[in-house]
């Protein structure tokens, strides 16, 4: 067991399992695997050896750039510019774009750590009106992930916290529910687009992986999936990811928003490809000083490089 802090990625692990850090993009998880295979998680290595940037404070109009890994978001999505001044265009436009770079980019400061976990805590967002705390700990072979969210304003703020994953966008992923008449899928077709195909198999949705047609230029479409269990998993460099977390009756998630939430992109370039497997907590008005927590166990198993879909299926029949 050991902790390496020669490089920008902050590694724990307990012999068999490893998990990476980069503190100063938010706290992302970039690494994640079994000790031997490749990281289950998209995300550019190439990032890990860049000198770090401290970001304490952001202008109104912050860059975006996709690093991708786990990282953790407040919802709903149509709000993120909507409590704030100091961006009045994003406010008077309804801007759904970028995230919160406090939170998806600033500088968390790592303020406890051991050999198999950390704490690790955000800056305060002007932007959302809240501040992060993350953890992560490995215990007897899985990760727990947890997340705290403080109110640091002196009036109420509202939001959900929104857990996302990002993977291979022709890793096979899945999610239970009962049947796909209650799976809301976002996206359309165009000249230039294919929508991404979500399918239905003995008791799950899944994402058909592919890429567009010869003559289109993308493809990509969300799944709003109210989740019969809290779980959802994907198979990718030879391991099988299972992430579980708390099932939450539907009244508690924001209406545009779903328990669990599938969003898969493709293009003609391989490396482009992105799956995200996102969580939604129960939406929660805070009072000033007050908190939120939401969590996640993953789950790491060695499993074969390039599984059918009836791998996956027999698999989870027996897992979940």
């Amino acid at each position: 067991m050991y902790i390496d802090t020669m490089n920008r990625l902050i590694k724990i692990s307990d012999g068999s399992i490893e998990v990476g850090v980069v503190p100063d993009l938010g706290g992302m998880v970039a690494l994640l695997h079994i000790i031997g295979k490749p990281n289950i998680l998209k995300a550019d290595k190439a990032l890990w050896d860049e000198p770090p940037v401290i970001r304490r404070t952001f202008g109104p109009d912050p860059r975006w750039k996709a690093y991708n890994g786990h990282i953790v978001w407040v919802g709903p999505q149509s709000e993120w510019w909507a409590h704030q001044a100091k961006s009045p265009k994003k406010l008077r436009e309804k801007s759904v774009w970028p995230p919160d770079p406090y939170i998806n980019n600033g500088y968390f400061e790592i303020i406890e750590r051991g050999a198999t976990e950390l704490v690790m805590k955000g800056p305060d967002s002007e932007f959302s009106g809240v501040r992060l705390t993350k953890s992560v700990k490995i215990k007897n072979g899985k990760v727990i992930f947890g997340v705290s969210a403080l109110n640091i304003r002196n009036e109420p703020v509202s939001w959900d916290l929104w857990l996302n994953t990002r993977v291979d966008g022709y890793a096979r992923c899945y999610a239970p529910v009962s049947s796909m008449s209650k799976v809301r899928i976002d996206g359309r077709e165009t000249e230039t687009q294919d929508m991404s195909v979500y399918s239905h198999d003995r008791g799950y949705c899944l994402i058909e992986p592919g890429a567009p047609s010869k003559n289109k230029k993308e493809r990509w479409a969300k799944a709003f999936i109210p989740a019969s269990k809290g779980a959802m998993a994907a198979f990718a460099s030879s391991q099988a990811l299972i992430i579980k977390f708390k099932r939450h009756s539907p009244k508690l998630i924001h209406p545009e928003q779903a328990l669990v939430e599938f969003y898969n992109y493709t293009n003609h370039t391989k490396s482009d490809a992105l799956t995200e497997l996102e969580y939604h907590a129960p939406y929660k008005t805070l009072q000033p000083g007050e908190s939120m927590e939401a969590y996640q166990q993953w789950e790491l198993h060695p499993f074969k490089p390039k599984p059918s879909h009836e791998d996956c299926i027999k698999f989870l029949q027996k897992t979940l």
